[in-house]
Order: structure tokens, then sequence, then C-alpha cells
């Protein structure tokens, strides 16, 4: 695959995007919600659900960059019903037109001169279908995208195939990396990676959301019940006590190491605001114990009270094998989110073995890495540690985390100037 990338990107200029991705949004049940907003992050495609939840993506969501000329002077592009074909010398050009089983459907020859010509294509019902254009300078395969009657695309690649190969060729080239993400009022934001491009009937199960909550700089975090609880699906990222005053910022190594006074920073420091807006701050425990990270009504969770959420998932089926022994604690998959975490297959359980299984409860975890007590950081995408406000020991204090190869929740004690994400619940 990353062979495949590498060669669009150098011979067309283009980024893999979807051909076409379709599906229903429903609660977490069965019933569908109409006028929710379903996109692809980074390819940009947009459509909204339908009376029955329904969603079509990819109209226009074809690979982008094409009709760039190749060294050997060919280049074709899709546009309409109309193939524009580019060639550097007189030469005989043959189009053949194949379905994704590799199927011929037609073929056209015709002798053309140096220079851009057009080619009217046939209409098609709708789906995605390959075109080969041949010519004494090469060949190119694309692939086009018939909707309504029209179709466009774009280049797959320029080596020469076989028809026999055609279909898996193509197959393989249309995978991407993307999110897909689903909003709608009265639900948690969902968002899940998606790698395959041809896809139709994604089955979107969107949470109900238990309101939103916002804090002293103004930012806002969704909330969801799980039990009697309500917690933020999002990491605290609030830069100022609830009564106005500065939480100390940090980025020195030195200094955050022999800390023992409240501090926060950012993983790395970094400055980017979608990073931080993402896996929100980091704060040692001395920002946690001053009990004004949160505003009213809500507070930083107590090591019993993420005992209580871990209870209640246990015994409600939320492991990972559907068990409710309390002593069987394999609730990662359904804490963390469905994206950014590492692959991890060889476990079950873990987050990291199929993100699209995970988050079942919406608490949304992330992997945000953390700061270690020497003031380094470490293993952003592969872990993520939560405060509770229980000290355990002069020097410690009761934290949660989740592994990308581990299926349980676990609970430990760190030591309190580590930088760890946060989490409130409503009092």
């Amino acid at each position: 695959m990353a062979l495949i990338k590498a060669l669009l990107a150098g011979l067309f200029g283009v980024s893999l995007c979807l051909a076409n991705i379709s599906g229903i949004v429903t609660d977490t049940g069965s019933t569908p919600i109409s006028g929710a907003v379903v996109q692809l992050e980074k390819g940009g495609q947009t459509a909204t659900t339908a009376a029955d939840g329904s969603f079509t993506l990819g109209a226009s969501a074809i690979l982008h960059g094409n009709d760039r000329m190749l060294p050997n002077g060919l280049s074709a592009g899709i546009t309409g019903n109309l193939m524009t074909v580019t060639i550097a010398e007189r030469s005989a050009v043959e189009i053949a037109t194949f379905d994704l089983t590799g199927k011929a459907l037609s073929n056209v020859r015709q002798t053309m001169e140096a220079g851009v010509h057009t080619v009217a294509l046939p209409k098609r019902s709708a789906g995605v279908y390959l075109y080969k254009v041949k010519s004494s300078n090469g060949e190119l395969l694309l692939k086009g995208n018939s909707v309504g009657g029209a179709t466009s695309g774009s280049g797959v690649t320029a080596q020469g195939l076989s028809s026999n190969s055609l279909a898996k060729q193509a197959k393989a080239a249309v995978a991407i990396n993307d999110v897909i993400a689903a909003t709608k009022t009265g639900y948690l934001n969902y968002r899940c990676v998606q790698y395959n491009s041809d896809t139709t009937g994604i089955q979107i199960k969107m949470i109900a959301s238990a309101g939103t909550l916002t804090d002293t700089d103004g930012n806002v975090y969704q909330t969801v019940r799980i039990g009697n609880q309500i917690w933020t699906v999002e990491n605290l990222r609030v830069t100022k006590y609830n009564d106005g005053s500065s939480i100390p910022l940090d980025t020195s190594i030195a200094t955050w190491g022999n800390a023992t006074t409240p501090m926060f920073c950012y993983f790395s420091n970094t400055t980017n605001a979608d990073s931080i807006k993402k896996y929100g701050a980091l704060y040692n425990w001395y920002a946690v114990d001053t009990k004004k990270l949160a505003l009213a009504g809500w507070h930083v969770p107590t090591d019993s009270e993420w005992e209580v959420m871990q209870s209640y998932l246990v015994m409600h089926g939320y492991n990972y094998d559907g068990t409710t022994d309390t002593s069987n604690n394999e609730i990662a998959m359904a804490l963390a989110a469905q994206t950014d975490w590492e692959a991890y297959p060889a476990v079950a359980s873990s987050p990291g073995n199929n993100l699209a299984n995970n988050n079942s409860s919406g608490f949304s975890a992330l992997p945000g890495g953390y700061r270690i007590s020497n003031g380094t950081f470490g293993f952003q995408g592969y872990f993520g540690y939560w405060w509770s406000a229980t000290e355990n020991l002069a020097s410690g204090a009761w934290e949660r985390g989740l592994a990308y190869v581990s299926g349980d929740f676990g609970r430990l004690i760190s030591d309190k100037n580590c930088g760890f994400s946060v989490r409130l619940v409503r009092d």
C-alpha cells in the first residue's frame, strides 16, 4: 500500500480518497437519526442523513490532482462523460473499460495525433469502473465513479497490467486513511477510522449526549452518562482555575521534574491548536489537589468514583467478550476512542486490536501520552493516563490508564509531579 501511495504521489500528485461510502446512522438501538452531518475529515466530503438515517459520500470523492503528464508523454483524466487523453506523438490509442471484477465491458481504438483529445464515455449505471488507456508510449489505469449517469475519476497507476490483474490492483489502490465523523445535536460526536474506500452499508451508532460543560476559558466539552455518573468525554484543557487565576505553564524539563506546586503543559510543549483541542492538557497532581480545576457542580473523580464507573461497565457487559464478572476487568475497548490508537491486533481485548470496535461506552479515551516525573514526554498514540483526586502516599496519587496492548483499565500509583490528563465527573 505504501508503494502504491508513493507511486500516486510521485506520478500524479494525488492523494488517495474514496470511491463510495454509504450507510445508515442510528442511535444505539436501531432508530434512524435524520439530519446528522457525516463527513470524511481529510477528504472533506460531506452528506446529511435522510429521514431513514441513510447517507452517501462519494459523488465527487475521487482521487485529486489527476490529468498530470507522465514522463513518457501519456496522461488521461475523466470529467463528466468525457475522457481527456494527452499524447506526445502520433499513436494508436486503446481505451478498455472493465468493472471491479475485471470483466471487460467495452473497447475503443483510434489513432490520435500528438496533443489533447476527448473521448466520449458511455453512460453507465452507478458504480466504480476501471479504464485502461494504452498507447505506444505506455499504459494508464484510471478509476471512474459513475453517479447519476455522469462519471468522474482519476489515475490509479501508470504500470501496465493485464486485464486479469486490474481488479486486484484497483481494489488495493482504493484504500484510504481517513476519519469518518458524524455530528448531531443531542448526540456525542462520532469519529472512527476509515480504511476502505469502496464501502456500502456502514452502520454508525451515535450515543446520546448528557449535555455540555464550559470551563473557565470558554472551552466546551461534551458529556456522557455512564450508569448514574456524568463524565466529560474530552480531556480537560483549561488554563485558569475556577477563581480566574492562571495555572502555571511549565515547559522546562528541569523545573517540571522538581515541582511541588501546581503546573500544566501540553504534550511535547506543542502550540498546535488542533492537537491541544484533541488531547487536552497534562497536569501534575498538585494542580488537581487545588480542587479548583472544575467549575461548580463538577470535580476531578476520586479513586472510588473511577471504581464505580469500572464496576458499572463490567456488570453491564462492556468487557470485550461480554462477561460480567467484576474480577475480570477488560473494558479498555469500551473506553478507548475509535481513532488515534496504535494498532496491536495480537491482543483481542486491546484498544489497538480493531479501532472500529472501540468506544461502546462513549468515554472516548484518546492516547494522549504523559509527562514523566523527570520532565520528559512519552508515548502519545500508545498510552493514556488520567488522574484521580485521591492521594496515596506522600509523593504519590492514584491514577487510571489505558495501553494500546492491554485489555484492562489500569489502576496505578504515580508520582505527583507526573503530567497526566484529567477528566471531570458531575457532583
